[in-house]
């Protein structure tokens, strides 16, 4: 049941009616609103820059085919990053399948923004700190991986959480509490400089 107004609904409207003059620019404002979004989703699940930036354009290209599908009785927002969640695991399961199949390592691509002001050794530090984060996270499931992401980079509460991911209030509390548990074993067998850091607190912020 949907308790707060869509703000998408007049773009995503425009959007079921391709023969009308306003459908390419309500679908490329849609595609603005929400693509770095998206990208830092499909990111935190697929480990790799290229395959983000590949999971962004399947996803709005299965939001170009499937708009009519969507029933406004939930939020845009909800169905569409469910649909970037599914798109995100799907791509990830293949380009793994194929990488490993042609010889190849599993590439985690690590992309780190450090303070422009701090020194040559604080910010070596803080990409190093970034980069074994990131690999510990690649280490997870994907499941794990997106509630992470959902919850720390979109902040989304508990009940965005189940509505997104079509799971209960019990579930997601679970699965946070796994993530983080199967995070801290992966820190500490992997990288154990690394355990007096609160992990995802350093990586996606409070988990309050």
């Amino acid at each position: 049941m949907q308790l707060v107004p869509d703000p998408d609904s007049d773009l995503v409207e425009a959007c079921r009616h391709p023969e009308n003059e306003g459908f390419e620019p309500a679908f490329e404002q849609l595609f603005l609103r929400y693509r770095d979004r998206v990208y830092a989703i499909a990111y935190r699940v697929t480990c790799n820059s290229v395959d983000a930036m590949d999971v962004v354009q399947e996803a709005f290209s299965l939001v170009f085919r499937k708009i009519d599908s969507f029933r406004s009785g939930s939020l845009f927002s909800t169905w569409l990053f469910r649909l970037v969640v599914n798109c995100s695991i799907d791509h990830r399961r293949r380009v793994r399948a194929r990488r490993w199949q042609g010889g190849e390592g599993l590439e985690v691509a690590v992309e780190t923004a450090a303070d422009p002001g701090a020194s040559p050794d604080t910010a070596a530090e803080a990409q190093e700190f970034g980069a074994n984060i990131q690999e510990a996270i690649g280490m997870l499931s994907p499941k794990l991986r997106v509630i992470l992401a959902l919850r720390y980079l979109e902040e989304m509460s508990y009940e965005q959480l189940a509505a997104t991911l079509d799971l209960s209030l019990g579930t997601v509390k679970s699965r946070i509490a796994r993530a983080h548990l199967a995070l801290e074993r992966v820190v500490r067998e992997r990288f154990p400089h690394l355990e007096n850091v609160a992990v995802a607190g350093g990586s996606y912020g409070s988990s309050a």
